[in-house]
């Protein structure tokens, strides 16, 4: 059966469900946001070569929520139509969507997770890339993935907790000569109960196939263990033993093979969670760690990861990885958007800040390895944050064709100030820099920006800001700088 028609035949499923199930209080909230743009350079041309423009832009939206006793659904989602006066050549309509739907269809036992995206994405560093809306059209194409997770939780007395976990998606490209791919995953994991007290222990295993439209198949499996012990309260030793089973395009001379992994983890208080982890797999040395700690006004953040994986593995997930680093849900993130009136171009803004601006999803297999260090201090009036990240990509099948088959190095480091002094009125102001280095063909780029603007809400359903931007790209290949300088104001009404 076609995996198309498999995902049909999940939701049947859910409707067969008793209605108790099912029963669910819908809310919808319609908006339309409309905005003008000067900017100074229009194509992000380089110098000598730049246009002014005014550019009109119509967003119409919604937020669907559902809420109900063993379910959650909310789908937000914006039409985005920009018109420029000069060159319509750039004229664009783009979908912006953010779905999600978690059901419990037989309590603690069956459960169906679903979700959706439609985003645009830059298509290649190498070209103008802007923050915000400001991409020329020539490098933005748009991206729909959607994934649907069965999973059956069978609980054990107080020995075990066993689940079992399928998910499907796809990832498809518009308007664009990149390749779509799908992937099924099969996922098993058998977790110690509460009838073991200081040691715990799990057994656990995956199988993941990805196939891209061109042929290429991307295999990994792995099966592993884990005994641990803990330590009072506070501190946690553990040990994982395992085997990769892989198969996958790579100069590698051996892609799978057995590892090992030792860790600790360590939580002396309430607001403090440090773990570290050290191992070796068949690509070599495998470490992560993770520090959190809050005070009364202050978080601090410090990660580290490195595997490999495909681009569709890594990304899709920013929205659930930015509401972590502000220590909210993903739900409490869009409420805070929709308090302080933050606009689209104040999300990405966000995004960027914490290096979780989704790279384009293309063919192949990437070995990554990634820090990220934030730090947030909140007066209550106004929150203040640095963010520090750098990433560093290595192409599994080196072939040098276009910019995503590149080696390369991202450094971002950025700050912001935003300020609610008043009950209706907010002001953000944010400045970054970003060194990317494209390790195979010798050239380094500095993007910077700086942007500043204020919100206020008109009425209770009614928001205004007014943004001032300037951005510029250094570059070591003088024909990809350029400056850019705008204005922008957007009104946003919800019905």
């Amino acid at each position: 059966m076609p995996a198309r028609w498999w995902l049909v035949g999940t939701a049947v499923v859910a409707l067969a469900s008793p209605a108790s199930a099912l029963a669910v209080e819908w809310t919808l909230t319609p908006r339309v946001t409309v905005s003008a743009e000067v900017t100074d350079n229009v194509r992000l041309a380089p110098r000598g070569q730049e246009d002014a423009d005014l550019i009109g832009t119509v967003s119409p939206g919604f937020t669907l929520q559902g809420e109900g006793a063993r379910s959650d659904t909310r789908i937000d989602y914006r039409l985005n139509s920009r018109s420029y006066l000069d060159d319509s050549r750039q004229d664009r309509t783009s979908h912006a969507l953010r779905a999600r739907s978690n059901w419990e269809l037989v309590d603690d036992t069956f459960f169906v997770n679903a979700g959706a995206s439609r985003t645009e994405q830059v298509a290649s560093l190498l070209d103008p890339v802007g923050i915000g809306s400001s991409t020329p059209r020539g490098n933005l194409q748009e991206t729909t993935a959607y994934s649907v997770s069965p999973m059956l939780r069978t609980r054990y007395g107080s020995f075990a907790t066993q689940e079992v976990r399928y998910t499907y998606g796809e990832t498809l490209y518009h308007q664009s000569n990149r390749q779509d791919s799908d992937f099924h995953r099969g996922e098993y994991v058998l977790n110690s109960g509460a009838a073991f007290n200081r040691p715990f222990w799990q057994l656990a295993g995956f199988y993941e196939e990805e196939r891209f439209e061109d042929g290429l198949v991307g295999e990994f499996g792995q099966i592993s263990g884990t005994l641990g012990y803990r330590f009072g309260r506070s501190l946690r030793l553990f040990g994982v033993v395992g085997e990769d089973s892989n198969n996958y395009l790579t100069t590698r001379e051996d892609d799978d093979g057995s590892f090992w992994q030792v860790g600790a983890g360590w939580a002396p208080t309430s607001v403090t969670n440090i773990e570290a982890r050290y191992g070796e797999r068949y690509f070599g040395k495998n470490r992560a760690l993770s520090v959190n700690h809050r005070s009364r006004r202050a978080t601090y953040r410090l990660s580290y990861d490195e595997g490999v994986s495909s681009t569709r593995q890594r990304g899709g997930r920013q929205f659930d990885a930015l509401a972590d680093q502000l220590g909210l849900t993903v739900e409490g993130l869009f409420a805070l958007s929709a308090l302080f009136g933050l606009d689209v171009d104040d999300i990405d803004e966000l995004l960027a800040r914490f290096g979780l601006t989704d790279e384009a999803f293309v063919e192949g297999f990437y070995l990554t390895r990634s820090w990220r260090a934030s730090w947030t201090y909140d007066t209550g009036r106004s929150v203040f944050g640095i963010n520090l990240v750098q990433t560093e990509r290595e192409s599994e099948t080196q072939t040098n064709v276009g910019l995503f088959e590149d080696n390369r190095t991202q450094r971002g480091a950025n700050a912001f100030w935003q300020w609610r002094y008043g009950p209706r009125t907010t002001s953000l102001v944010s400045t970054g820099v970003t060194r990317t280095d494209f390790a195979d063909s010798d050239r380094e780029d500095d993007l910077w920006y700086l942007r500043a603007s204020v919100s206020r809400q008109v009425t209770p359903d009614t928001t205004a800001s007014l943004a001032v931007r300037h951005q510029r790209r250094e570059s070591n290949s003088a024909a990809s700088e350029y400056s850019e300088n705008a204005i922008i104001g957007t009104l946003t009404k919800e019905f």
